[in-house]
């Protein structure tokens, strides 16, 4: 560990298989990152409760979203953390439902940084956005389309985005075949978390 602060690392479980090869994925980073020192808090969407955006406008003049469910622990996540680790398989040009409709649920944080101006990054914070994915084809305009809507989630707070996201890998632990990918988000995850580090 390079320096005193802790970074707190949001890491958000879009599959809603288990031990399949996005969870492999983002364990292989989350341990990267914990190596150096982070502290990682897990989002599993799928195994929480919460509606997707009813688009009623209530988070208008607040910036706050009123629909209290356990979304609300995400919003609080998203303004602790020094960074999010998500990970997602590429499902129909985009993130999984689950995924999705946590994205669409930030509509609270949108109104804050476009209707309100005041964006998270206010507080001179930048977090990161590092997208860990898999498709089964190899599309490239599947990969596109899901690269926008994970970056327009990451605008919200103005997190600066990378990606990592592996074609042609569908069987369940495939992944773990492929020569580079663990290894590649596992020095990933370590990298982000001594960036954080510096920069904190």
């Amino acid at each position: 560990m390079s320096g005193s602060k802790q970074p707190l690392i949001a890491a958000v479980l879009g599959s809603p298989r288990r031990g399949g090869n996005t969870e492999m994925l983002l364990e292989a980073a989350v341990r990267g990152a914990e190596e150096e020192g982070a502290v990682v808090e897990w989002v599993r969407p799928n195994q929480m409760k919460f509606v997707a955006c009813q688009h009623c406008g209530g988070c208008a003049a607040t910036g706050i979203c009123v629909i209290k469910d356990e979304m609300q622990t995400v919003y609080d996540l998203i303004e602790r953390m020094d960074a999010m680790l998500l990970a997602s398989p590429i499902y129909f040009g985009s993130v999984t439902a689950q995924v999705k409709a946590m994205i669409d649920r930030s509509q609270a944080l949108w109104a804050r940084k476009y209707l309100l101006h005041h964006p998270l990054s206010a507080d001179g914070k930048l977090r990161p956005l590092l997208f860990l994915s898999v498709l089964g084809g190899r599309s490239r305009g599947q990969i596109r389309a899901t690269r926008r809507v994970v970056r327009s989630f990451g605008d919200t707070w103005d997190g600066p985005y990378e990606d990592l996201i592996f074609p042609r890998i569908d069987l369940q632990g495939e992944i773990a075949d492929h020569w580079t990918a663990l290894p590649q988000v596992h020095a990933a995850g370590q990298e982000l978390a001594v960036r954080l580090q510096q920069e904190g």
